[in-house]
């Protein structure tokens, strides 16, 4: 004679199969508005960021400065480093443009000039770090396919899945996300190029409950190839701090 599964375990078991079952009803166009919610949280965002960057040897250097990020339907994100002193006064800037499209900046004190960044330039590393222009900005890829797909990450870890395959002319070839099911936050994504060869891995880590937004604190990117990786670490993070217009602007010449 079967015994009865206890009252515990039935509403358990219940709650999820209705979850699992509820999850799995998503399409991946619903996955990625959740994800896009998940990654950019609030009104507003600003934060203190230390870069590391690793080379092959094991060497590091840091940088440091102000992270400052408004949401959607104005998206709008700068970056000042304030050290080392060769680059104090560094500004990275995503603005939207006068045709409507987004528009990137840097400028470097040090040759009083700005630099627009173009779709074609975004691929370029930034400041010689791991991550490209792209990378620290708003993501504009455009995707000719993207497919849920099933599996675990190397931690072993039960996520959704997300293949994407980027318009020809993008530099990467396939990007695989790994999906939190709870945070909806991508633990982990990996970057291959062309010719299938895995390129970059991103990692998010450090996630804690900011204003009651799950937050990733550390972001590393490597590069697989060069065993070079790039570390951002968030303190300080604040949200829906009414960050203005003003604050966006794109730095003058």
């Amino acid at each position: 004679m079967l015994r009865r599964m206890p009252a515990l375990a039935l509403s358990f078991v219940a709650v999820t199969i209705g979850w699992v079952a509820a999850a799995s009803a998503l399409d991946v166009t619903q996955v990625l508005d959740r994800v896009r919610s998940a990654t950019a949280p609030g009104k507003d965002m600003r934060a203190t960021v230390d870069f590391e960057m690793v080379n092959a040897k094991g060497e590091s250097v840091h940088w440091k400065g102000s992270y400052y990020r408004r949401s959607a339907p104005d998206e709008r994100m700068r970056l000042v480093l304030d050290s080392p002193a060769d680059l104090h006064g560094t500004e990275v800037t995503l603005s939207p443009g006068p045709d409507g499209a987004a528009r990137q900046a840097i400028y470097v004190p040090s040759l009083r000039r700005v630099r627009d960044l173009h779709a074609d330039m975004r691929g370029e590393s930034f400041l010689g770090t791991d991550f490209n222009y792209e990378d620290l900005g708003i993501q504009h890829l455009d995707f000719q396919q993207q497919s849920l797909v099933e599996g675990k990450d190397p931690e072993g870890r039960d996520c959704i899945f997300v293949e994407s395959v980027p318009q020809s002319g993008w530099w990467y070839g396939r990007i695989r996300h790994c999906i939190d099911r709870k945070t909806y936050l991508p633990l982990r994504s990996e970057y291959y190029d062309r010719t299938g060869v895995l390129w970059k891995i991103r990692t998010l880590e450090g996630i804690k409950n900011v204003q009651s937004h799950p937050t990733a604190t550390v972001i590393t990117m490597q590069t697989v190839p060069a065993h070079t990786l790039t570390r951002i670490t968030l303190s300080d993070v604040q949200y829906d701090t009414g960050l203005t217009d003003a604050l966006f602007d794109v730095p003058h010449d």
